[in-house]
């Protein structure tokens, strides 16, 4: 399950970072906010960041029980996080609009799977 997991973590993580650097002012325009030089700009420096993230995702796949592994997925579960929080405020403060709204539920229940998962093939390990 983990492994299928993070293969369509990659294609979300992949469809984002492309929706970010070459069309920052659609994304935007799906949560109500208005496109400019500036918001693009951060949206785009954004998108870097999340495409950064798509390497180390991808060569975790091989291998969820290598340290290194497991700390490229907990990365990635403190991206959806704390991702989340920070739509789930911009929606409370009006920010943002309701739209947001499935993408931050989404985030967050993909997030508790890896970390189930994690944590189920961690506790699986010891009792091996």
């Amino acid at each position: 399950m983990l492994k299928n997991t993070i293969l369509f973590s990659v294609v979300l993580m992949c469809v984002s970072a492309i929706g970010l650097l070459f069309f920052p002012a659609r994304m935007l325009a799906v949560v109500g906010i208005a496109s400019n030089l500036q918001t693009d700009f951060l949206l785009r420096v954004s998108g870097v960041g999340v495409a950064s993230l798509i390497p180390g995702i991808w060569a975790s796949r091989n291998s969820t029980t290598s340290p290194v592994s497991r700390a490229v997925l907990a990365g990635l579960v403190i991206y959806l996080f704390l991702s989340s929080v920070v739509d789930f405020f911009a929606y409370r403060q009006a920010i943002v609009n309701t739209a947001s709204i499935p993408s931050i539920g989404f985030r967050t229940v993909l997030g508790c799977i890896i970390l189930w998962c994690l944590i189920k093939e961690k506790t699986h390990e010891k009792s091996v």
